[in-house]
């Protein structure tokens, strides 16, 4: 079994990682009694740490069939939510037009439920992949820029359709491993 911790779950004050763990499980829903894997690793978990996460009001617990079941509250989802959609960042930072060097202007942000679909299926329910996808634009619309070349940059549907994200992350490695060569920058 695998379990994914979500680091704004870290923001919380004074948890430790059997709660982390048990926050995570409750937040993904993982809590069948009829999955051996996680009957085996709530016994681990102390009740006196799992009632702490109730007052802290992260978690409210109910009985159900002879189960005890957790659910997360609002206090808790409001830690882990964003003020904004991830898409809704990318969609932001994505230029609106470019003129192209026929002097045509050309808008980039058509297709908009199709791009969200598109950019929602591609990240999952990961929000490291989201944010990659971000850094990746943010570093080709910077590198267009600098070089004079943002006329060519990609619509948004077809920058997702074409994992455009692919190529800048190549190129985010390549610069982070060159070295710079610096002989004669010196003054003596």
């Amino acid at each position: 079994m695998i379990i994914e911790l979500n680091t704004k779950l870290l923001d919380l004050p004074d948890l430790n990682m059997n709660q982390l763990v048990f926050l995570s499980m409750v937040l993904d829903k993982n809590q069948t009694t009829k999955n051996q894997d996680v009957h085996r690793l709530v016994s681990l978990i102390d009740d006196d740490e799992i009632s702490y996460l109730v007052q802290q009001n992260l978690i409210t617990s109910m009985e159900r069939g002879g189960f005890t079941v957790y659910e997360a509250t609002e206090k808790l989802k409001s830690v882990l939510s964003n003020e904004k959609d991830y898409f809704d960042m990318f969609y932001d930072q994505y230029p609106v037009y470019v003129l192209r060097p026929d002097g045509s202007k050309c808008y980039l942000r058509a297709n908009v439920n199709k791009c969200r679909h598109l950019f929602n299926v591609t990240c999952g329910k990961s929000s490291a992949m989201a944010e990659h996808l971000i850094a990746c634009l943010n570093f080709e619309i910077h590198k267009k820029m600098a070089e004079g070349k943002l006329s060519y940059m990609k619509t948004m549907w077809r920058w997702l359709v074409d994992h455009q994200w692919e190529e800048s992350e190549e190129e985010m490695n390549d610069t982070v491993e060159t070295p710079i060569n610096t002989y004669g920058t010196d003054l003596i």
